[in-house]
């Protein structure tokens, strides 16, 4: 736990596998919130309960707000005690439902259609169902309009997911994954819980990042990986993701073809780290669609 503030603290939690990043898991003292509970992971259950008792808080006073739907940032919430208040958007609980798990058979459906190649729909199939919430009928979920913390604002936006949540203290701005500095694979693939079909996001990405940016005097911005940026930080990282989806995107729109979808993926994305299917699908379906 690294104290950043007199009331700001940061909590990073390891993920079971070791290759996938820490989570950043923030704790307001003030207003015994916590912001995202990080992946399921009981030992760091553990710890977390630990830190907050060096604090002088028990877990059983705390609330919990959530940035947005995925298990990385909500699967500790398993282990948390019943009566925890856990604040999210009301599409949350969808993610919990065998009318989720049914939605993606049906949208991998929709692939096999657009000529999607077997291995790559096989592989958005499986992180689509990692997202399942088979314990969501156990929290105790709160929509966000019920929140009632004078000092924490929340702003609703999308993009990485269905539904980002950005919350602000000040001039300080809790950003989840919508703005992650090296990582430019941030727009993925999601079931929309109203439509329940796979929702492409980059129109809406785009423009709520610029929304972001013109709106907010942000002091700093605290992501849910890596370190916290400042203004002119987060300014530079945006330009980045702008010029490399720019030059991707033209290329898909120019050459891209599912008949010869390896070699595609190979030319367009062969400066990246080989990733899985569902990332290069999560960017080229919002090209072509």
């Amino acid at each position: 736990m690294k104290q950043i503030t007199s009331d700001l603290y940061l909590i990073k939690i390891p993920q079971v596998d070791s290759r996938a990043p820490q989570v950043n898991v923030y704790f307001l003292k003030d207003e015994k919130l916590l912001i995202d509970a990080g992946p399921d992971n009981y030992p760091c259950y553990l710890k977390l309960q630990q830190d907050l008792k060096v604090l002088g808080v028990n877990l059983e006073d705390v609330s919990v707000v959530l940035t947005h739907h995925h298990p990385d940032h909500v699967g500790l919430l398993k282990y948390f005690p019943e009566e925890t208040m856990v604040y999210a958007d009301s599409g949350i609980q969808y993610y919990g439902t065998s009318a989720y798990l049914n939605a993606i058979e049906e949208q991998t459906r929709r692939l096999q259609a657009l000529g999607v190649p077997e291995h790559a729909i096989e592989q958005v199939k499986s992180q689509l169902q990692k997202r399942f919430l088979p314990f969501g009928e156990d929290i105790n979920f709160k929509d966000l309009s019920r929140l009632n913390v004078p000092s924490v604002k929340v702003h609703r936006f999308n993009g990485h997911s269905s539904a980002d949540i950005v919350f602000q203290k000040d001039n300080y701005f809790f950003g989840g994954d919508l703005i992650l500095k090296g990582i430019y694979f941030n727009i993925l693939l999601d079931i929309d819980p109203v439509t329940q079909k796979l929702c492409l996001l980059n129109q809406e990405y785009n423009q709520n990042i610029d929304t972001i940016l013109n709106t907010f005097k942000i002091q700093q911005w605290y992501p849910g990986h890596g370190d916290q940026m400042n203004f002119s930080s987060l300014i530079k990282v945006n330009q980045k993701y702008q010029k490399l989806s720019q030059l991707i995107h033209q290329q898909i729109a120019q050459s891209f073809s599912f008949s010869d979808y390896d070699s595609a993926v190979c030319e367009i994305y062969n400066y990246f780290p080989r990733l899985n299917d569902y990332f290069y699908l999560s960017d080229i379906l919002t090209v072509i669609k």
